[in-house]
């Protein structure tokens, strides 16, 4: 890779690894992995050998999210991008579309069912270091969580129960790093929300996940977990100086929670009350009243869509 020294071109025209991570959401274990496993990237390097990303390197990062999005094997991504250049790099047939993330969730299920923990292990460090976490979310944990919820055999009841446990275990791995990275960047201010956690043991792993996509952008999570969390909640607001509250379930919640716990708990908080995760769906009638009190705020779509909603209103 070529060096670049002059500052002053490096702060007009290229962005490090950092800021790129935080606009396309996209973690930096992430950019390095594309970069040296699959070239699906070529960074500058300064004098002292720091990634620079230049616009052009910014579209070719969201031109590789839309190829994965659409099921494009991760391996395939650049030779699909390079022959289709000048022309819609995201026409593939109906095939690609489905068969990487199919693949990643039948062979999930795969491991599962013969309790093979350290294949598991290994294939989980290598998508969470391929893929962005809004990605697995969507495509991989979403339809593999009905797969298996689906599956009314005994035996894969038990193996269900060795896998959530599991599967929450690396993604705290991964996130403890991540937040390790995020801490370490002094060079800006971070926006820090409270998550609230309202959970099963399969829906943790659902958290655990949406919280690796708010890392990625660069939002700090302090985790509060229900009903203790509610118990004092402005005061906890003020002390870790966050800017809010998000409330995130992947599944329906219970009634009280959203006709008496979250309203009683809100009242006198002077910060916002974020609402994400297809609870909203689910729930859209049960959310009428509560999303007329003052600062709530329902965060619809997808992770990603509900992170960029997010960003918008916070100091970044």
């Amino acid at each position: 890779m070529a060096a670049m020294t002059d500052p002053e071109v490096v702060e007009q025209n290229f962005f490090p690894i950092r800021e790129v991570a935080r606009r396309t959401g996209v973690h930096p274990v992430t950019l390095r992995a594309w970069e040296r496993r699959y070239g699906l990237l070529t960074p500058l390097r300064t004098g002292k050998g720091h990634r620079l990303y230049s616009e052009e390197e910014v579209r070719q990062i969201e031109r590789v999210l839309q190829c994965l999005a659409r099921g494009v094997s991760i391996g395939l991504v650049r030779d699909l991008l390079r022959r289709d250049k000048d022309k819609n790099p995201i026409v593939t047939s109906a095939a690609d579309n489905t068969s990487s993330w199919q693949a990643m969730r039948e062979e999930t299920a795969s491991l599962i069912r013969d309790y093979a923990e350290v294949q598991l292990r290994r294939r989980l460090d290598e998508w969470f270091a391929a893929f962005p976490a809004a990605l697995l979310l969507e495509h991989w944990l979403k339809p593999l969580h009905v797969r298996l919820e689906r599956s009314r055999l005994a035996e894969s009841r038990r193996a269900q129960q060795f896998f959530w446990p599991l599967l929450q275990e690396q993604l705290l791995l991964a996130n403890g790093m991540a937040r390790k990275n995020l801490l370490g960047d002094k060079s800006r201010l971070r926006p820090r929300i409270l998550l609230l956690e309202v959970a099963a043991q399969d829906q943790r792993a659902f958290i655990q996940m949406f919280i690796a996509v708010l890392l990625a952008a660069g939002i700090e999570v302090v985790t509060l977990a229900y009903p203790a969390g509610l118990s004092d909640l402005g005061n906890s607001v003020k002390k870790f100086a966050a800017q809010g509250v998000v409330c995130y379930s992947h599944k329906a919640l219970p009634s009280d929670i959203l006709a008496r716990a979250l309203p009683e708990a809100i009242r006198g908080v002077n910060a916002p009350l974020w609402l994400a995760g297809d609870f909203i769906e689910m729930q859209r009638l049960a959310l009428v009243e509560l999303e007329q009190l003052p600062f709530t705020h329902v965060l619809a779509g997808t992770a990603e869509s509900a992170v960029t909603q997010l960003r918008g209103s916070l100091p970044l």
